[in-house]
Order: C-alpha cells, then sequence, then structure tokens
C-alpha cells in the first residue's frame, strides 16, 4: 500500500493544490488525513470537501473539534480563537454536520490514525518526545501510527528508543519495528521551513518519504488578510 499522509491543511488552498499536483504527477490516489482541514486559512469549505471526498481514512483535529464545542476554543490562543469563529461561520452546514461524523482515532490493518496522540486522542497533546511516544506505543495495537497537530514532520520508534525531526526525503523503515510517524503540515509548516510538509507511506517497501513542497504563499497569505482574519495568521506563512 502506498498513501499520501496529509495532515494540517488548515484551510489554505493554495498549498493543498500545490500538494495534490504532486500527488498526481506521482500517481498516488490514496489519501489518509489526519484532521486540522480548518482553521487560520482563508479557504475552509474548499479543503474540508476536498478531505471528507477522498480520505480513506480521516480524523477529527482538535480545530474541527472546536467547531462543534465553542469550550475547546477556551484553549486556543487568541488569534486561533478568532479564526476558528470566523472558521465556524463560514462553514457550510452540510460540511458542518460532516464533521461530527469524524473520529478521534481511527485503525485500519497495520495502521491507527489520530490528531494529537493516540493515547488520549480527544485531548489533542503534542507528540514531541521520546516518553509521549512511549505512551502512544502502549496504547498503539498497530506497526504503524499517524499523528500531525504538531506541524513538524518526525518521527519515533519504540524499540530503539529513538525519534525526532525529519528532513526533506526516505526514512527507511525497519520490519522489525513500530513506528510513528508525523507528515508535518501542509497548510502552515511551523519548522522555519514555509514549504508545505506531507508524507508518502509506503508499507512495501517500508519507507516513509517527507516531500516539502514551495507554493503561492504570498497569495495564500493575502486571503487570510483580505478575509479580516488576524495578520499575524498571514505572516506566519511567509
Amino acid at each position: 500500500m502506498r498513501c499520501a499522509i496529509f495532515a494540517d491543511i488548515h484551510g489554505n488552498l493554495e498549498a493543498l493544490e500545490t500538494a495534490l499536483s504532486y500527488t498526481r504527477r506521482h500517481h498516488l490516489s490514496r489519501f489518509l488525513v489526519l484532521g486540522d482541514s480548518i482553521g487560520y486559512g482563508a479557504d475552509p469549505n474548499e479543503c474540508l470537501k476536498w478531505a471528507i471526498e477522498n480520505a480513506s481514512l480521516h480524523v477529527r483535529g482538535n480545530h474541527e473539534a472546536a467547531v462543534l464545542n465553542e469550550a475547546i476554543r477556551e484553549h486556543f490562543t487568541d488569534w486561533a480563537r478568532k479564526a476558528i469563529d470566523w472558521t465556524a461561520k463560514q462553514l457550510k452546514p452540510g460540511l458542518a454536520a460532516k464533521v461530527k461524523e469524524l473520529p478521534y482515532l481511527q485503525i485500519e490493518g497495520s495502521l491507527t490514525l489520530a490528531h494529537g496522540t493516540i493515547h488520549d486522542p480527544e485531548e489533542f497533546h503534542y507528540l514531541f518526545s521520546e516518553s509521549d511516544a512511549h505512551k502512544c506505543f502502549l496504547a498503539m495495537q498497530t506497526v504503524y501510527g499517524f499523528v500531525g497537530h504538531s506541524h513538524v514532520p518526525s518521527f519515533f520508534a519504540e524499540k530503539e528508543g529513538t525519534g525526532g525531526r525529519l528532513k526533506e526525503g526516505v526514512l527507511k523503515l525497519r520490519k522489525d519495528e513500530r513506528y510513528v510517524l508525523n507528515p508535518g503540515s501542509i497548510g502552515q509548516p511551523r519548522d522555519r521551513d514555509p514549504r508545505l510538509s506531507f508524507g508518502i507511506f509506503d508499507e512495501e517497501e517500508l519507507t516513509f518519504e517527507i516531500i516539502r513542497l514551495p507554493y503561492d504563499n504570498k497569495k495564500a497569505s493575502e486571503k487570510i488578510l483580505a478575509a479580516g482574519l488576524p495578520p499575524e495568521l498571514a505572516y506566519r506563512l511567509l
């Protein structure tokens, strides 16, 4: 199975379209989406509609959860709260209804998907350290786990007890190892590299590849400003 792993699209249609152009050229048609297709960016309807219609597996992110539950927004930064308030008003009713159907955790075969962490998927913790990854491995019943939320491409290996950030390129996976893998963010990278990030997972070849691509981040930034969203969200893309 070879599939594209998308996380944290965050309403960034320019980044999404660039990523999809790459997947078409490389004959990738199976997509796993790790949540947060909305929030921050100016095109929540387009991005969420694509994810709902095209993801083979799809979990709920904290921004989707915040659309349904205003109490969750209290834990957001001021910028994020203003953006999700705006997003909730913009979402078409049919899409908002679909958000309610998204699970916090999804398991298929050798794969487990969550937005933040596998051991506590409804709380949206960040997975940064080996100790956090250990909790995920204890809860995970499959060989591979995929998470987003941090906006930083990374990996954790259970038996080796190793992990860290991933640069652009291919990570060779061991057959006798278990992994938690993060593809980074399509719509709002946070590793000081403005290029979009996503992953390609090949279970047969035992590889996880991080793809970094430039896109029209200036246009995406201008659309955020034009929508009246916090300007910091626009400048962050640049």
